[in-house]
């Protein structure tokens, strides 16, 4: 039986999955701006609200606020 890293090495199969925010420049300006203004002090409801409703993210609701609250720890 071969080690988890081992495995890992020889594994070709990928998902294939791109974060909605890193789907196109836009994507990728509107998700810096809702970081920007959660740092700012936006709350979460209105960023994640205007994700939604103004830019069409289909993204849940707790995602985003997850995301958000990474986002900002990370940097």
């Amino acid at each position: 039986m071969e080690s988890l890293t081992d495995y890992a090495k020889n594994d070709s199969v990928s998902t294939g999955y791109t974060a909605w925010r890193d789907k196109s420049p836009e994507n990728q300006k509107m998700w810096r701006e809702a970081v920007d203004g959660y740092k700012n002090g936006i709350m979460p409801s209105v960023i994640i609200r205007w994700l939604k409703d103004e830019k069409g993210c289909p993204l849940t609701d707790n995602t985003l606020r997850n995301q958000l609250k990474d986002a900002v720890n990370h940097e």
